[in-house]
């Protein structure tokens, strides 16, 4: 058993290394086929990014005062509804006096207007059970759809809550489904999620089901997107790899700038649900023109199947190749995967699987560096989410500033690139942390009353930590080998959800209009720890891609705590 093992070890290399030098011809003679595969896998970001972000828009907050039923039949317009049931003249209330409204319907405005100011005191404030609202049309957005407002408006946070929880709950789902049973297929199962929960969500009639149906956009989101990008990383060359990396994000920009144009037109949160999931049938066209991921090919045994992607691809020179040892091998290879036993049930491959992922944790040198991984995602997400949503404090027009977030993280990926030719992924990343703690907490010393300085400075963190996210998850790819690289970047993905599912109750109850600094300050502050821990991980430009385990045990750079300070002296 130790021999054949051992003989299978041999070819596997073998193999691999034919495999490196097919790819390194495809990214050599034809290229055009990688940026073709760059633009299928970069693709449903757009919709990532607008499904997302849709909470701005869809759960705007108009102004609102308690309904009264009485006075609305007796025809009172809503402003002299206002002026007596209201406690104070404010844009919204949760409170209404306790008044006899059926006296006041019965004698009229005028009258009730004399019968209150006669009266020695006012009655005591009761809450609301309904709502009228102040809005261009009726059920605008799904506050006022299902009143989420006063005792219920923690409610509008956990709409933005359940897409993100779908989100964690893919990352690791689709992990184990890319890992387990190919990169294809498991984009093909969430694109078809994607493309029935987008509409669903525009046509569901209550707030319950609309939530199920943003959870499960959460789930396909991002399967599309771990899937998309293993495929990318595994098939770039390292010429190709930190450019891809790095602008692999470039339609999220796309669709933050097309979002707030989307919910321009709109006239309700339905109509802007159904502008941003219909165009989701464009990705069944990637049922047909995205290839599997060679290496994984490769990994399952399936060496034939990888062989002709990269004949297709143009990568191979036949003439170059012993086709007779290649045939052999895959013919020793085939014959020692049917020595395999057949026939497990679903839950020893459920085991299995589980036990792939588990192996992150494995080795105290994986450990480590899977640990600062998921502190970097969470941190990082938690940051671009928190600065995203929170567009009442930072400026009165979201549109504009929906827009202004994209056009700023277009060029973050583009910066992170220019870096990353010139220095190593551990400096990028630690000082992109650095500048963008540093800009939010620079915040507070921003007076108030200075909206343009506070948006400056809230964009140029989001410049920085949009350009974080190109480096992090080409890091996260490189520091893992391709066994469980997957499963690496999908529970980093999941752990990131655990900085998306924050970000909106940071915003929501630790800020408001008398705490507003404290969403950022909270995100500057976690941002510099970070830079700190990430300053840890061992360099891996321009290193070769680990495929094992043993690997990575094996490499002479191993994680650091004192990297960060070794660093700041580089720098001096």
């Amino acid at each position: 058993m130790k021999k054949k093992e051992f003989e299978r070890m041999l070819m596997m290399e073998r193999e691999t290394s034919a495999v490196e030098a097919a790819l390194d011809r495809v990214g050599s003679h034809s290229s055009w086929w990688l940026w073709g595969v760059f633009a299928l896998t970069t693709l449903p970001g757009a919709f990532n990014a607008m499904h997302i972000m849709s909470y701005v828009f869809l759960t705007d907050v108009p102004p609102h005062w308690c309904q009264v039923s009485q006075l609305q039949a007796a025809n009172w317009t809503q402003e002299q509804i206002r002026n007596v049931s209201s406690p104070e003249a404010s844009e919204s209330n949760c409170f209404k006096y306790d008044w006899n409204y059926t006296l006041f319907a019965s004698i009229g405005y005028n009258e009730t207007l004399d019968y209150i100011s006669k009266a020695t005191h006012k009655p005591k404030l009761i809450e609301c059970l309904a709502f009228d609202y102040e809005e261009s049309s009726p059920k605008s957005s799904i506050v006022s759809e299902w009143d989420l407002v006063c005792h219920r408006s923690h409610l509008r946070s956990f709409s933005q809550v359940t897409i993100a929880f779908g989100k964690f709950v893919g990352g690791f789902l689709f992990g184990v489904i890319s890992d387990k049973y190919g990169r294809k297929l498991s984009f093909a199962i969430a694109t078809l999620l994607y493309m029935t929960a987008g509409p669903l969500a525009a046509l569901v009639p209550s707030f319950i089901i609309f939530n199920i149906a943003r959870f499960t956009i959460g789930i396909a989101g991002s399967g599309v997107y771990e899937t998309s990008y293993t495929i990318l990383t595994e098939i770039a060359v390292k010429r190709f790899r930190t450019l891809f990396g790095c602008v692999f994000n470039i339609s999220y920009p796309v669709g933050y700038i097309l979002l707030p144009l989307a919910a321009w037109v709109s006239t309700d949160w339905r109509q802007l649900q159904l502008y941003i999931s219909l165009p989701l049938l464009i990705l069944m066209m990637h049922f047909w023109l995205l290839p599997e991921s060679p290496r994984w090919l490769l990994s399952k045994g399936r060496k034939g199947d990888a062989w002709k992607i990269l004949e297709k691809a143009g990568g191979i020179d036949r003439d170059s190749i012993d086709r007779q040892e290649r045939t052999a091998v895959i013919e020793r290879v085939s014959v020692t995967d049917q020595e395999e036993p057949e026939g497990k049930s679903a839950i020893q491959r459920l085991l299995q699987s589980l036990k792939k992922v588990f192996s992150l944790y494995g080795t105290s040198e994986i450990r480590r560096r899977i640990i600062v991984c998921y502190i970097a995602w969470f941190s990082a997400a938690m940051s671009y989410y928190a600065i995203a949503l929170n567009a009442d404090n930072f400026t009165a027009n979201k549109y504009i500033y929906c827009a202004l977030n994209g056009a700023v993280e277009a060029p973050g990926y583009v910066v992170s690139f220019i870096c990353l030719s010139s220095f190593g992924r551990k400096p990028v990343s630690s000082l992109l942390f650095l500048i963008s703690g540093s800009s939010l907490l620079f915040i507070l010393l921003i007076p108030q009353d200075y909206q343009m300085g506070i948006l400056l400075m809230a964009l140029l963190g989001r410049f920085c930590i949009s350009a974080v996210f190109a480096v992090i998850i080409l890091q996260t790819s490189e520091l893992f080998p391709t066994i469980n690289r997957n499963s690496a970047i999908g529970t980093s993905l999941t752990v990131c959800q655990l900085g998306a599912v924050a970000a909106p109750y940071v915003v929501d109850f630790m800020g408001g209009k008398e705490y507003w600094y404290l969403p950022s300050t909270l995100c500057g502050i976690l941002s510099i720890l970070t830079a700190i821990l990430v300053a840890s991980l061992p360099e891996t430009k321009d290193k070769p891609l680990a495929n094992t385990v043993e690997d990575i045990d094996n490499q002479s750079e191993k994680v650091s705590f004192l990297s960060f300070f070794k660093l700041i002296c580089f720098c001096r």
